[in-house]
């Protein structure tokens, strides 16, 4: 939903200099600060145990320092290793483009990591080990690692809600996954960096041909998931509501309105789950909506339809669940719908799609980016 950039957290671990070339090495004397934003939480998806987290990495010293590598380590075993091109994808500087790899004195990066794991075999603890060189030093020479300290993972489980949508199939488009640009996206407000869209989707429909419109795609109503009604995914009360904004034309160059944290999110639901977990639904058409601040809501219930209004480019339902009743000024947290059909995955989205296997069910899981799904009509 956002297109916006840059967190902060429990501090891992402060050190002081870095050699530079042809220096000699002391273990343990690196200027990097680490810090993680919100701890990770194993989340069910396709058969197997993911945790999907960031580390906000910050150079404190004056002189330039890289990462060759970094390990994350749990239960005495290296769960994984990124380097060379899988770091640097995973790696974005914090307000400026480049190598995230690679930070200047007082610069700061943010590692993305999603690790994939056997179901019910999420270690208690992570630690992570960092190679760190010179800057000028990435490709080669010597390197001084930093273990940072073991952080826990939230061990308690993951909210299980009712599906938003019937019927199908469904793309998550942008859905959980760590190139989606609702991952990506960190937004700075009151002073404290988020990502509110960590585990979010935009939900778009498929038509009979595998298609997401029929002729004219820039007429909203040409959309098959335009005017789908939206469902309460849980008991729940009804604690923001924003409506009349008009909406777009389906990729058009500019939206109907100017962007703001006002209208970012469009016609708007948010729902308070209780536990301080709050759902998000975004985009819905103007007038549509069917709940009133204050209403206590029950699964499966109505509360507007899928349209295209706020930052949008086309017909689709933005959902995402948070810690605070905020559109953005809150953390993304993980969740899992009760149950649904996969049927298989969308990679060239938009673009015809067609089932290439039989539907798997699933339970309690939570369908990551462009996975197709179906749910109960």
């Amino acid at each position: 939903m956002g297109r916006i950039a840059v967190g902060t957290g429990a501090v891992l671990l402060l050190s002081s200099m870095v050699p530079g070339p042809g220096e000699a090495q002391l273990p343990g004397m690196v200027p990097l600060e680490v810090r993680l934003p919100k701890p990770p939480q194993p989340v069910r998806a396709e058969g197997r145990d993911h945790l999907i987290y960031e580390l906000r990495i910050t150079n404190v010293a004056r002189r330039g320092a890289a990462i060759r590598q970094v390990e994350v380590i749990g239960d005495g075993l290296v769960l994984a290793t990124r380097a060379g091109d899988s770091l640097r994808v995973a790696m974005a500087r914090v307000g400026e483009t480049g190598d995230g790899r690679i930070l200047g004195g007082g610069r700061q990066a943010v590692l993305f990591l999603h690790l994939s794991v056997p179901a019910g075999s999420a270690p208690a603890r992570l630690t992570h080990r960092l190679s760190v060189t010179h800057a000028d030093s990435l490709e080669q020479g010597s390197t001084t690692d930093l273990l940072a300290t073991a952080v826990a993972v939230e061990q308690a489980a993951v909210p299980v809600l009712a599906s938003p949508l019937r019927g199908g199939p469904w793309v998550a488009v942008n859905g959980p996954g760590n190139s989606s640009g609702h991952r990506r996206t960190v937004i700075p407000l009151d002073g404290l960096p988020r990502i509110p869209q960590r585990f979010a989707t935009d939900w778009i429909r498929l038509g009979p041909g595998g298609s997401a419109w029929q002729g004219d795609s820039t007429r909203n109503e040409n959309w098959f998931g335009y005017g789908e009604p939206l469902l309460a995914v849980a008991r729940g009360k009804v604690v923001a509501v924003k409506d009349s904004i008009i909406e777009n034309v389906p990729f058009a160059p500019t939206m109907a309105v100017p962007i703001t944290l006002e209208t970012v999110g469009g016609n708007h639901v948010i729902l308070d789950l209780g536990g301080g977990r709050f759902a998000f639904y975004a985009h819905l058409i103007p007038g549509s909506i069917r709940v009133r601040v204050g209403e206590m809501v029950r699964p499966g219930q109505e509360v507007g339809r899928l349209g295209n209004s706020g930052n949008s480019t086309a017909p689709h339902l933005h959902f995402h669940l948070g810690d605070a009743p905020s559109p953005l000024a809150t953390e993304g947290i993980a969740f899992v719908i009760a149950s649904y059909q996969d049927l298989g995955l969308a990679p060239e989205f938009p673009g015809s799609w067609s089932a290439r296997g039989p539907p798997t069910e699933r339970r309690e899981e939570l369908p990551l980016e462009n996975r197709v799904t179906a749910f109960r009509k």
